[in-house]
């Protein structure tokens, strides 16, 4: 911790001596209170609310060498070291003033604010919750809270605490705006139009993106209602200058409809985009996952036609938006097992996320897509010694006894009954080999088709396809975001028998 200087206790009473006889109020403070120290303390802010941080802390400095032990005075110095951009200073002079007093909510939501410049997470997140446990009503401490919370993507945490801000103080257009924001992400689309409302009522001007935003949310919620082609019709005025083409808007509208849950508007939406590219085999399958027909996989022209559109923002989308993180968690699970491979396969291997985390695995790996541009993605981020263009079970078929380790993130949610793909991956491994994998998790003993066109898959019924292998480790795991709440899942390792 950064150490702070006080002067010396005789320079501080020459400095007294001297203000005494140069300011009759001063004289008067001290006599009143029979100590210097609280006059010190009172010119020391009178040179701060005049803006004179530099000499106002050089005053609460000399107050504190008189009397150091005094929380209050170590306050007003974080304080003033704070507005001068002196955090670890005034990080320092806070965590004095509590030590001195530990319950005192002014102090813990200056540490809280301090701690979050310093980008100190988990020190900024404590503060605001103790200001919170001590105050209730500190509105500062749910904005800051819910702020952070939201840099976390701990969404709708994030917008509880924003919409309590926005209670306590309903005329913050920060606070308004963020809620705009988090409502959006969590499907509250009328709470999120409600709140950009709020915040350009409160002078904050809106910016494009958020206008934007806006548009969508009144015509999203008015498809949610039942109103889809009212709302189509609508969305131009609604949006004005800020318009977006509505082929974009119906897709991302068949997007978020279908992962907030709201199946009926997503299908009408989806139906009206079928039927203007009925040959789309991307619009074709999402329309059969949503209106839940029955399927075992998904179609390989799907996968192909999907991934190869969805290739140049893949990384972003999911890494950023999604927090995707699958391939490190998978790859830190592999070595608590086994640190050497002589022949790996990155199966369904996207634009290559997995490749760095493998390579200090071993030497040789292969990474398999049936996308090309997933695959001509991998390829700039390189890592591999080779990449093959191929489906995931007709490659395992014809690569008998070559790897010792397949790692598969991601990958089997395009299937649905894994017994094919489960068998050919035990072909392709020498005995004792390694089956990495994640799945997002079904209740139940089966497997289930979700809304986002992927599969679901109970624990159950990988017991029950996985005959060669053992289960060496099932670990329960958020494996991304959807619609903003986390999408429960496994990280599997299996040992081929």
């Amino acid at each position: 911790m950064t150490n702070i200087q006080l002067p010396d206790v005789g320079v501080t009473m020459v400095l007294v001596a001297n203000l005494q006889a140069s300011l009759p109020d001063f004289g008067r403070i001290v006599d009143q209170h029979g100590h210097p120290a609280p006059a010190l303390r009172q010119l020391g802010l009178v040179h701060w609310e005049n803006g004179r941080f530099d000499t106002a802390a050089r005053t609460f400095e000399a107050a504190l060498s008189l009397i150091p032990e005094d929380p209050d005075l170590w306050r007003d110095l974080a304080s003033v070291y704070s507005a001068t951009d002196r955090d670890e200073q005034a990080l320092a002079a806070i965590r004095k003033s509590l030590e001195l007093d530990p319950l005192n909510a002014q102090s813990w939501q200056i540490l809280a604010s301090v701690g979050d410049r310093l980008d100190d997470v988990e020190t900024a997140e404590d503060a605001y919750r103790r200001t919170i446990a001590l105050n209730p009503k500190a509105s500062a401490a749910h904005l800051g809270l819910g702020l952070l919370l939201f840099r976390k993507k701990h969404y709708e945490e994030a917008l509880a605490a924003l919409r309590i801000s926005v209670e306590i103080d309903p005329f913050n257009g920060v606070a308004q705006f963020a809620v705009g924001h988090l409502s959006f992400i969590t499907s509250d689309f009328a709470g999120c139009a409600r709140a950009f409302d709020a915040a350009a009522r409160l002078t904050l001007e809106l910016d494009a993106l958020t206008r934007q935003k806006r548009a969508r949310a009144l015509t999203f919620q008015a498809m949610i209602e039942g109103r889809v082609q009212e709302a189509l019709q609508n969305y131009n005025e609604i949006a004005g200058e800020d318009r977006e083409d509505l082929d974009i808007i119906t897709r991302d509208a068949f997007s978020v409809l279908s992962a907030a849950g709201h199946l009926e508007a997503a299908a009408a939406i989806g139906q009206i985009r079928l039927a203007e590219k009925p040959d789309d085999p991307v619009r074709r399958y999402l329309l059969d996952a949503v209106l839940g027909r029955s399927m075992t996989s998904a179609p390989t022209d799907y996968i192909e036609t999907y991934f190869d559109q969805f290739a140049p923002q893949f990384d972003s989308k999911l890494t950023q938006t999604l927090q995707y993180n699958a391939p490190r968690q998978m790859a830190q699970r592999v070595a608590r097992h086994r640190t050497s491979f002589k022949h790996m396969l990155d199966l369904g291997c996207g634009t290559g996320l997995a490749a760095a985390e493998l390579q200090p695995l071993g030497a040789t790996l292969t990474g398999v897509d049936i996308s090309a541009g997933m695959l001509a993605e991998a390829e700039k981020r390189g890592g591999y010694t080779e990449l093959v263009k191929a489906e995931a079970v007709a490659y395992l078929e014809m690569a008998s006894n070559r790897f010792d380790l397949v790692f598969a993130a991601d990958s089997l949610i395009y299937f649905g009954d894994l017994q094919p793909l489960l068998r050919a991956a035990a072909g392709a491994l020498v005995p004792g080999g390694l089956f990495a994998l994640s799945i997002e998790l079904a209740s139940g003993d089966g497997f289930i088709l979700q809304p986002s066109g992927r599969f679901a898959h109970s624990l159950a019924h990988l017991k029950t396809t996985a005959t060669d292998f053992h289960i060496l480790e099932a670990l329960d795991s958020n494996i991304r975001l959807e619609a903003g709440r986390p999408v429960p899942g496994l990280y599997v390792l299996l040992e081929r028998r």
